[in-house]
């Protein structure tokens, strides 16, 4: 489930979730092509909403309503590489250790959240990005309040090591921040 908050990341982009619709950070996968690692029900440019709407009414806007999910199962992990630690080996030389969630096609499904390599792009702090792969090793590709932009991987908890003038804020990623 994507918590509801101001707004925030892009190496995973939207959610196929109907959470999806609230300014949540999203993280844009490798490709950039709106399919995850094993195909499609990944994160992509543009998002893929689904779920139960509400339209409150002839001519609202409409409030998104959560289906309940009284037995969600657990999301899955599949890490190849350590995206905090991107020259132990892991990946090529020439390759970066990128994040990606893959979202579940079904409502209450199970989310995907994992690593791997791709080639390793250039962008920095604040570049803006399309994807994964245009940002350096280490950062992700995130939808914030301010365009879509390479963010710094940071830890949730201890120092984050972020730039000056940045925080550490949970992205799409379970258990993963970015320096926003």
């Amino acid at each position: 489930m994507v918590s509801q908050r101001p707004f925030f990341f892009a190496f995973v982009v939207a959610s196929v979730g109907a959470s999806a619709l609230g300014c949540d950070t999203k993280v844009l996968v490798p490709d950039g092509d709106g399919a995850g690692p094993t195909g499609g029900g990944g994160v992509g440019l543009f998002p893929n909403v689904g779920g139960n709407q509400n339209t409150g009414g002839e001519g609202g806007l409409g409030q998104v309503v959560d289906p309940p999910c009284p037995d969600k199962p657990e999301p899955i992990t599949a890490y190849e590489c350590d995206p905090y630690d991107q020259f132990n080996g892991q990946c090529q030389p020439d390759e970066a250790c990128y994040i990606y969630v893959q979202y579940p096609e079904e409502p209450c499904g199970q989310e995907i959240y994992g690593a791997l390599c791709y080639p390793a792009g250039f962008g920095s702090q604040g570049d803006p990005c399309a994807g994964a792969q245009d940002c350096g090793a280490g950062l992700a590709c995130v939808v914030t309040g301010t365009g879509t932009q390479c963010v710094v991987l940071c830890p949730l908890q201890g120092d984050d090591n972020c730039p000056s003038g940045y925080v550490c804020e949970p992205i799409d990623v379970e258990g993963f921040g970015g320096c926003l």
